[in-house]
């Protein structure tokens, strides 16, 4: 966090408190979208008081107020679900923006994920810039009864994502704000999410090397399985040379880290328990633009886990 925080209102910022309002305050809801809508009224407590980069990962964050979405209860700054001898994750990440070839991608490698029965959904940031693509990119994925949970990553303006939401949520697709969510329990797993980059700009997501240490050593203490789910990537070497970030290399008992990709394709079929051993793990991009300096088919992942032990699918869609 550089500088002091500063106190903004913007039209943004206006016309989500309006929204937000409208959703909480009916009367007799019919559907969940007023109750999807109250557990992101959090968000507007973080927009009414944005601060220049956005701190996104800390103990100390606006609370997500109390909601269930299908088995899953929302509180606070935790997602959980109480009794699920095997979970089903679909980890997706970097779409890029809502080109309509990616968009079309997004939407098989959704088919994908329902076919594998999947009960939630981390996106790993990347998924856009704007309000219209972060809306385009997050229904895609959203189902109802099945959380995304939204990191913002490297390319999410922090309001645009926030405003995203807030919308997505009148229409009933339960995509959580990835900076509020610091937890996601059950009983034999634990997965401790860190938003944003190191270095944001001034409307972006960004973390504090300190924060980002507390919450390993908070993980490392959990019983069960304990995962790291990442919108940057930690330091490693390809091809000779460095890339991801130094700070990001949990030093404590991890046994998974889930991260954003720093190569397109996804990280190949692995399993494995609770054994301290930082497996990294990347769903690649779902982008299915050109890229350099190499072009693959647009991917996501698949993380199961069943009681102490975890396995993971790359899922892989056809050039």
């Amino acid at each position: 966090m550089r500088g002091a925080a500063r106190v903004v209102m913007s039209p943004a910022s206006r016309s989500l408190l309006v929204l937000l309002v409208a959703c909480g305050g009916a009367k007799a809801p019919t559907t969940a979208a007023p109750r999807i809508a109250t557990a992101l009224a959090a968000t507007l407590t973080a927009v009414t008081r944005a601060q220049a980069p956005w701190r996104c990962t800390a103990d100390d964050l606006p609370e997500l107020a109390t909601a269930t979405v299908g088995s899953w209860q929302v509180a606070r700054n935790t997602v959980s679900h109480a009794a699920a001898p095997q979970l089903v994750i679909g980890v997706v990440a970097d779409a890029g923006g809502a080109d309509p070839k990616t968009l079309a991608a997004l939407g098989r490698l959704r088919a994908k994920l329902d076919d594998e029965k999947v009960e939630l959904v981390i996106a790993l940031g990347g998924m856009g810039t704007t309000q219209p693509e972060l809306e385009a990119t997050l229904t895609v994925l959203a189902k109802p009864g099945s959380p995304v949970i939204a990191l913002p990553g490297d390319l999410e303006s922090v309001t645009a994502e926030a405003a995203a939401i807030a919308v997505l949520a009148t229409k009933g697709a339960p995509v959580i704000d990835g900076r509020l969510v610091r937890w996601i329990e059950l009983p034999s797993l634990t997965i401790g999410t860190i938003a944003g980059v190191g270095a944001a700009g001034p409307d972006g997501c960004a973390w504090r090397a300190e924060d980002v240490l507390q919450l390993y050593q908070e993980l490392a203490a959990k019983p069960g399985l304990r995962i790291a789910a990442l919108a940057a990537a930690p330091r490693e070497t390809i091809a000779g040379e460095p890339t991801g970030d130094v700070a990001l290399v949990p030093g404590s008992a991890i046994d998974v880290v889930v991260h954003a990709p720093t190569r397109p394709g996804a990280s190949p079929a692995q399993n494995g328990g609770r054994d301290g051993a930082r497996v990294a793990l990347s769903p690649g991009t779902a982008d299915a633009s050109p890229r350099l300096p190499e072009t693959r088919a647009p991917s996501a992942g698949l993380l199961t886990v069943k009681g102490s032990t975890w396995s993971w699918k790359p899922l892989t869609e056809k050039p």
